[in-house]
């Protein structure tokens, strides 16, 4: 959307406009124009000018953006979008764009035109960031026109726009088709009513002012703090460490998202500078660069460059050390996980990145949340603490113990400098459309639907077939199933149906290390396990099990099974069983993406609407009860 002040604006739709030129390729593809029409039911462009309170002022700048908008309609769905002083755009999607004249700001981040392409990730799960008009930060303006515009669009439109913008689709495919699949993603990138691009193969959709969506603004108190850690960033002599700390909702991924944004762009003007940007992600229930459930030391890499929230689907970083948690919070096995993160700690003194590092923790600050919180401090031994602070996790923050000094490889002694700003919940004042949970499981399904580094396929594993990978013998294959530590004694027969349908953690170890295995109906369960002799490759999904040919049918991601090919023939296999779940629409998939046959009865499973009354029963976790307990 090109959004502008609350009142009632009106609405464009398609028009026949002008063509100034025809397609030299193509004599079917022609330059479309958006003109300004009474119609309730086109199209999408708002204009947002918060600083004009005169109500013809807010129209005339309307009626001017009605022909602001130049449609191709070519494969790419391409667009070309003139802006003007205070006007700013709102996309959702997955797109491409390249400043064509002028510049832009995003997230308070300057970008000049030129060749580049800049590659962003909007879903709706997110407050959307505005891209803002702004000039040539430089001496001369130039137009740059790609060489292959078959759509014969001259720079001469351009003139009355100081700003120019080419929008087209995404070079990832089929990510936007995962809502098939999993309904309760259905619109996750796209309003559930797309007023422009009209055709379906467009990979962005600009929104309205009537889809609710929360604009993402950086408030001015968050505005100095992060102009002082760029600083910092840019002049420090030594390594930079930056942690944030907070509360569920506080804002501590967005405000990590806006400091590496702005030092990648920095990385990106400087011709010098050689400096590592290194992201310590250590949230497993809400990661930025992890697999699901995972835990991971990340390189960020400065091009392609990547804005937005790309809910893990970006590849504008190289993953140096991941470890899988099975869990989405750390409480569930808390010596576990922080034995995880010293190894990546560890992993990072030891190669002594001379940059800066960003680590990001849980929003977990209560009890023994805490205790991870001090932990981590002295190990990580950060050199910036950010604090976002509420009334009700200040109290909280206040019993962290932080050393009065640190000391590493790089420098022998430095005093912490400690951050104190106040939290931003984006989503206060809008109810959130996508739950954590629903979240996590769009990212299983694209792990397991990742063709390629841009290809995706959604259509039900059960279409596939799995691998087959024995276990429990001398050929090969499994030599190892872990459980979590509560289930270790678990009944030999119930084995079998613990781990069919479910989504396990692949690890490889060197048969020269011994295991602490013991054998239990065929199965080689793990006694103890340390991370030091097995290295995490992905997750995978059990299928079945074959126990009298002792054979596990396991579906692998596709763009992960080279790491799998890759492994010598000294490696063997770990599986770890945890709580990660399985997105049952995989194995379950709706009728309308898969035909059953009639005779088959799927156990404990059924397509028919419950009648009246009927109700599915549930095992209740909470039998014990307060009023349960005999009083003394």
């Amino acid at each position: 959307m090109v959004t502008n002040s609350k009142q009632d604006l009106p609405r464009y739709s398609k028009g026949s406009g002008s063509d100034s030129g025809s397609d030299s390729d193509s004599s079917s593809s022609s330059k479309v124009q958006f003109s300004l029409t009474p119609s309730s039911k086109s199209a999408t462009v708002v204009l947002n000018s918060e600083e004009y309170e005169d109500d013809d002022a807010v129209d005339d700048l309307d009626k001017e953006l009605a022909n602001n908008i130049f449609y191709t309609g070519d494969e790419d769905e391409t667009m070309f979008v003139g802006l003007k002083e205070r006007q700013k755009l709102h996309l959702s999607g997955v797109f491409r764009l390249q400043i064509v004249k002028g510049g832009i700001v995003y997230n308070n981040v300057h970008y000049n035109a030129s060749k580049e392409i800049l590659n962003f990730w909007h879903p709706l799960s997110q407050s959307i960031p505005t891209i803002d008009f702004s000039h040539f930060a430089g001496w001369q303006d130039t137009i740059f026109m790609p060489r292959n515009n078959r759509f014969n669009i001259k720079g001469e439109e351009f003139k009355p726009f100081p700003c120019v913008l080419r929008v087209f689709n995404s070079n990832h495919t089929g990510l936007l088709e995962v809502g098939h699949l999993y309904r309760d993603v259905n619109y996750l990138w796209k309003p559930k009513e797309s007023y422009f691009p009209p055709n379906e193969r467009a990979t962005y959709h600009l929104l309205h002012e009537s889809d609710d969506v929360q604009s993402l603004s950086v408030p001015r108190y968050w505005s100095t703090p992060l102009e002082k850690l760029y600083l910092n960033h840019k002049t420090a002599t030594y390594d930079t460490r930056i942690m944030v700390l907070g509360g569920k909702n506080s804002g501590k991924s967005t405000l990590l998202r806006l400091l590496l944004e702005k030092f990648t762009q920095d990385m990106r003007d400087s011709t010098t500078n050689q400096e590592e940007l290194i992201y310590l992600d250590l949230d497993p229930g809400q990661p930025e660069y992890s697999l699901p459930d995972s835990i991971s030391l990340n390189k960020i890499i400065p091009e392609p460059i990547a804005l937005g929230q790309h809910l893990c689907q970006g590849s504008n970083f190289q993953t140096l050390l991941q470890f899988y948690i099975g869990s989405s919070s750390p409480q569930d096995e808390p010596s576990s996980y922080l034995n995880y993160v010293d190894n990546l700690i560890d992993y990072l003194e030891e190669h002594v990145f001379f940059g800066t590092s960003l680590l990001n923790l849980p929003g977990w600050i209560k009890g023994f949340g805490m205790q991870i919180l001090n932990h981590v401090i002295r190990k990580y031994k950060p050199t910036h603490l950010v604090f976002l602070e509420t009334a009700n996790s200040k109290r909280h923050l206040d019993e962290l113990l932080i050393p009065q000094n640190f000391s590493t490889s790089l420098r022998d002694s430095y005093v912490p400098e400690v951050v104190r700003i106040p939290a931003h919940n984006l989503n206060s004042t809008s109810p959130a459309r996508f739950h954590a949970s629903q979240l996590r499981t769009l990212k299983v399904l694209a792990l397991f639907h990742k063709l390629n580094q841009f290809d995706y396929d959604f259509a039900p594993l059960l279409k596939s077939a799995p691998l087959q990978i024995s276990y429990g013998n001398d050929k090969g294959g499994i030599g190892g199933i872990q459980f979590p530590m509560e289930f270790r004694n678990l009944n030999p027969q119930d084995i079998k149906s613990s781990l069919e349908g479910t989504v396990i953690g692949i690890h490889a170890y060197f048969r020269e290390n011994l295991l602490d295995v013991k054998n239990l109906d065929t199965f080689p369960i793990l006694q103890s396990c340390t991370p030091s002799i097995k290295n995490f490759i992905t997750l995978g999904l059990i299928h079945s099990i074959d126990t009298s040919q002792q054979i596990m049918n396991i579906y692998v991601p596709p763009f992960h099974s080279q790491n799998l090919d890759k492994q010598s023939q000294d490696i063997q296999w770990i599986i770890v069983r945890n709580k990660t779940e399985t997105p049952f629409c995989d194995l379950l998939p709706s009728p309308h993406t898969i035909t059953w046959d009639a005779s088959i009865q799927i156990p404990f499973a059924t397509f028919e609407r419950r009648k009246k009354l009927e109700h599915v029963w549930k095992v209740r976790k909470n039998v014990m009860r307060r009023g349960q307990f005999m009083k003394r």
